[in-house]
């Protein structure tokens, strides 16, 4: 149903930060119709997809992604059921993205399969997101790891302090107050290290 001549469907569709596709059952995924989401998403022209006026579909995956892509599209379509996949994608000016699809297959009456069809969205922002996330706990991580080997120098720093104080008797004072100052401190880091390392 329209009212003042918009479409519920153009008017969600325009929406998706993405675009809709039905292709043929080919190698190349050879695009039969694509919504205009994709001009937007990658920069190309609808029309350069279709039929492979330009380029192919499958040209526009990243070489690296693509055999992972054509096996979960194929174990869809063997087992009819939907897939859901993450992969790269090269746009215009070169540079990858990434992007999520859910497709499946069209059969007919038959059980032959005409189409394959979907939904190709942008979550390359997300996927940056999560690397950059990835790479400061990782970062972190390593700190706390250098932390903690710093605290078992401190240990060893400690222990040398309390045999010089022994060494020295009543005139390592100093080197008493010192090693048990500094073995309060190494024990207070560690168990703060060790906390933040369980999180």
């Amino acid at each position: 149903m329209e009212r003042d001549g918009l479409s519920f469907e153009k008017s969600v569709v325009a929406r998706i930060n993405g675009f809709l596709y039905r292709c043929k059952a080919d190698g190349n995924y050879t695009m039969v119709n694509m919504t205009m989401g994709f001009k937007a998403m990658l920069g190309y022209e609808v029309e350069d997809l279709i039929d492979n006026r330009l380029c192919t579909f499958a040209s526009l995956i990243h070489a690296d992604d693509l055999p992972s892509v054509d096996e979960i599209i194929g174990r869809g379509i063997a087992n009819k059921t939907k897939w859901d996949v993450d992969y790269r994608m090269i746009r215009l000016d070169q540079k990858a993205m990434w992007v999520h699809e859910t497709g499946g297959g069209v059969w007919d009456g038959d059980g032959k399969l005409l189409y394959m069809e979907g939904i190709v969205t942008d979550i390359d922002q997300m996927y940056t997101s999560m690397r950059q996330r990835t790479e400061e706990l990782a970062h972190a991580a390593s700190k706390t790891e250098e932390v903690l080997e710093s605290l078992k120098y401190l240990r060893l720093l400690a222990l040398n302090a309390r045999i010089e104080a022994a060494r020295a008797g009543q005139h390592g004072a100093g080197f008493a107050v010192l090693a048990n100052e500094m073995g309060k401190l190494a024990q207070a880091s560690e168990l703060t290290a060790k906390a933040i390392t369980a999180k």
